[in-house]
């Protein structure tokens, strides 16, 4: 009888496993399901997890980089400033401001290196009115019928470069060689020759102009186009600015006066009994006075419209009878004794006090235009956060 052969226990039992995976039962169905569905499951929330880490960065940096640059800051005219445009004006801005912090802090002055440091953070601001001034004297100009042509633009450019270079390299004195009669004697009168009508405007060659151009551009850190947009710009304000002050009136009412400041009754006792004794005004003055502007001229305020001075003083200047020494004046600024010398309904004014009315006439424009309808100012501190966070870290103090 032939031997029987006994299979072993590990290897019946692999058989049996074998013999399952083939024939699995509804048992073993239903839990292999069971754990395909758990593992597809953890699988499908990792993987989620990763899209939407994924998705929130990316949607940071699309609204950091892109969303955020997009964003207005201003509206001038229905014409929209965005924070990116913005951010371009405030870049070499902040980068002088940095540079000078450092040159401060390499002196070892901190305190003036903060404070130059935290002029920074009003830079979007700042920028912001400039950039709607610019916007608002553009569309006057526009509305007047004036223009700022590229020739001017360049001319200015040309002239900019020039008087810094003069400025930079200052032309030297000749100096005068011993025993040289080049020159009349001191007793002698000059004659007069052909006054000149305006100042000579600085020029380069162009060699030296484009070397000049470039070095200013990489220390002021502009592009050529940048700058140029700068100064046709200021071209634009400065058109308006002499437009507007066509209109400025010539002549104004004005007095020609002179005065005596003190600061004490004692000294106005003294001063008071000297012009009554028939001292001289301005040698009363010069002697009393407590005015260092007029003092030294004997008192003399030259002529002065209304408006200029404190009104206590200027309502006895309008009203004091001419030549009489007037009754003591008291102001902010102490005690005054007037003496009217000259009176003009129509004076002309000065070229500085035309100036000086255009001036004025641009900023009333400009502030009923700035605060009209036809603005709107958007800036908010997220605005100007992103703003300061794209042009990089402060230096450290």
């Amino acid at each position: 009888m032939p031997a029987v052969r006994h299979r072993s226990l590990s290897r019946s039992k692999s058989a049996a496993v074998r013999l399952a995976a083939l024939y699995p039962s509804r048992r073993q169905l239903r839990r292999w399901n069971r754990e395909k569905r758990v593992n597809r499951f953890l699988i499908g929330g990792v993987v989620g997890v990763f899209v939407i880490v994924a998705l929130v960065l990316g949607f940071g940096y699309l609204r950091e980089n892109v969303l955020r640059a997009n964003e207005t800051a201003a509206t001038v005219n229905g014409e929209k400033l965005t924070l990116a445009q913005v951010l371009e004006r405030v870049k070499p801005r902040a980068a002088a401001l940095d540079q000078q912090a450092r040159f401060y802090q390499a002196q070892g002055l901190a305190q003036a290196a903060t404070q130059v440091t935290l002029q920074r953070s009003g830079l979007p601001d700042q920028v912001l009115d400039t950039m709607i001034e610019e916007k608002l004297v553009a569309a006057e100009l526009a509305h007047r019928g004036i223009a700022v042509s590229d020739a001017e633009v360049d001319d200015g450019v040309r002239k900019e470069i020039a008087e810094q270079q003069a400025m930079r390299n200052p032309t030297p004195s000749p100096t005068a060689v011993p025993g040289a009669d080049a020159s009349p004697s001191p007793t002698m009168t000059p004659t007069a020759g052909p006054t000149p009508t305006s100042t000579a405007v600085p020029t380069l060659a162009t060699d030296a102009f484009d070397t000049a151009y470039q070095g200013f551009l990489e220390r002021a850190n502009l592009t050529d186009a940048a700058y140029r947009e700068l100064k046709r710009a200021e071209i634009a304000r400065d058109k308006l600015r002499d437009d507007i002050g066509k209109n400025v009136q010539r002549t104004e009412e004005m007095v020609h006066a002179r005065h005596i400041l003190v600061d004490n009754d004692d000294s106005l006792k003294q001063v008071q009994q000297k012009l009554a004794e028939g001292a001289p005004f301005d040698q009363v003055a010069k002697e009393h006075s407590t005015d260092p502007g007029s003092r030294d001229k004997g008192g003399d305020l030259g002529w002065f419209p209304r408006g200029q001075m404190n009104a206590p003083f200027e309502a006895a200047a309008f009203t004091q009878p001419i030549g009489e020494i007037g009754q003591p004046v008291t102001s902010p600024n102490g005690t005054h004794i007037i003496q009217v010398l000259e009176r003009d309904a129509n004076h002309p004014l000065t070229a500085e006090q035309i100036e000086g009315k255009a001036a004025t006439g641009y900023q009333a424009w400009y502030a009923g235009v700035r605060n009209g309808e036809q603005v709107k100012n958007e800036m908010n501190p997220e605005g100007r956060a992103w703003v300061l966070r794209q042009v990089g870290p402060r230096p450290r103090a």
